[in-house]
């Protein structure tokens, strides 16, 4: 049995590698850095996983069952994405809201019920069925919601990893520069995202505040996940017609 520091050790550098090569639609859907003293709107989550070591593991199976573990915790950051950007429960006991009350996405402010930003639709629009015309409305919209938004500005998308070729052929069609990232796990969704160059919202990953028993020889992964919102003026969201 390798010493606790030596597995420690092996730890640390399973979770400095694995954290570090996040999915691309997670480091670029969100900006990554700790929530301001007046950020009070934000949602957490802890995730931990527990690999039980035997007395005749050598140091490669360690490294192996370290490895697993950080990846399942990892995993959750890929599951928070999809869920903000699809609106589909998972890990998240509720979506983050904004200071109008009301989650990322939204017709409507929930303090006062106007239209949200004064638009009608506000943020959450629905497809002619033109996939083109589809990204120029989404397009047009950013620009109706910030008077910053110029119009040149390289936009970013994310949709189901099916549709990530039709979309990147649907902007070159509406002239409208844009990356597309093909999310996966949602193949059956024909909704996406589209975002200006700064994230409309915020994943920060850190260690876990929970004191979490662990009896034996175990490796335990825990991490924690707080998520809340930028600028929802920054992105809309395209529903698919039904």
């Amino acid at each position: 049995m390798l010493p606790n520091g030596a597995i420690q050790e092996i730890l640390s550098q399973a979770m400095e590698k694995q954290f570090s090569i996040a999915r691309p639609a997670t480091r670029h859907f969100f900006e990554h850095e700790a929530p301001t003293d007046q950020q009070l709107n934000t949602v957490t989550i802890h995730q931990w996983v527990c690999a039980t070591v035997r007395e005749t593991d050598s140091r490669s199976v360690i490294v192996h069952l370290a490895n697993v573990a950080v990846k399942e915790v990892v995993a959750a950051a890929a599951k928070v994405t999809n869920e903000v950007i699809f609106g589909v429960p998972n890990l998240l006991p509720y979506q983050p809201l904004w200071d109008d009350g009301s989650p990322l996405f939204a017709t409507h402010a929930k303090t006062g019920g106007d239209s949200r930003f004064g638009l009608r639709g506000g943020n959450l629009l629905t497809s002619s069925g033109c996939l083109s015309d589809d990204v120029a409305t989404a397009s047009r919209r950013l620009s109706e919601m910030d008077t910053e938004f110029k119009g040149d500005e390289r936009l970013q998308l994310f949709c189901a990893k099916p549709l990530e070729k039709t979309l990147i052929r649907a902007c070159a069609k509406a002239k409208v520069p844009c990356r597309v990232f093909g999310v996966y796990n949602h193949k059956e969704c024909r909704s996406w995202v589209i975002t200006r160059d700064r994230s409309a919202c915020s994943l920060l990953i850190g260690k876990s505040r929970l004191n979490i028993p662990v009896e034996g020889n175990k490796i335990v992964v825990a991490a924690r996940l707080v998520v809340w919102i930028n600028n929802p003026r920054l992105a809309v969201h395209m529903r698919a017609v039904t």
